[in-house]
């Protein structure tokens, strides 16, 4: 089977992948996940069947989603997830895709969707 072009090969081991975070709940969770993608990193979220259980024991480790990615990304999802906390306080920007012009805060361009990157 062909790897897709613009996606990371998956890792096939479990033993190849390492936890990342934790989230506080289901939408953080998918806010990072989608944030890791955009960067091109291949993302697992494991025990969001666990998230009605942290109702019960509220933030309880094992209860809550976590991030998972590859052991040869840590650093570089590392670096991504740091920079999540900088973007939103610099300058907009324009996406140079289609020229929608976005506030600092946004990593992905709401009309083409493409991921805000180091030439912006």
């Amino acid at each position: 089977m062909r790897a897709h072009r613009n996606r990371p090969p998956r890792a096939k081991r479990l033993s190849d992948w390492t936890k990342l975070t934790t989230a506080d709940d289901p939408i953080e969770a998918g806010f990072l996940r989608g944030l890791l993608e955009s960067a091109g990193l291949a993302v697992q979220v494991r025990s969001m069947e666990l998230w009605t259980v942290a109702v019960e024991i509220y933030y309880s480790e094992g209860a809550r989603p976590s991030i998972w990615v590859r052991k040869c990304d840590v650093a570089r999802a590392r670096q991504v997830l740091e920079r999540r906390d900088e973007v939103g306080e610099g300058e907009s920007w324009t996406c140079p895709d289609c020229g929608e012009r976005l506030e600092a805060q946004f990593t992905t361009c709401w009309q083409c969707g493409h991921a805000r990157g180091a030439e912006v």
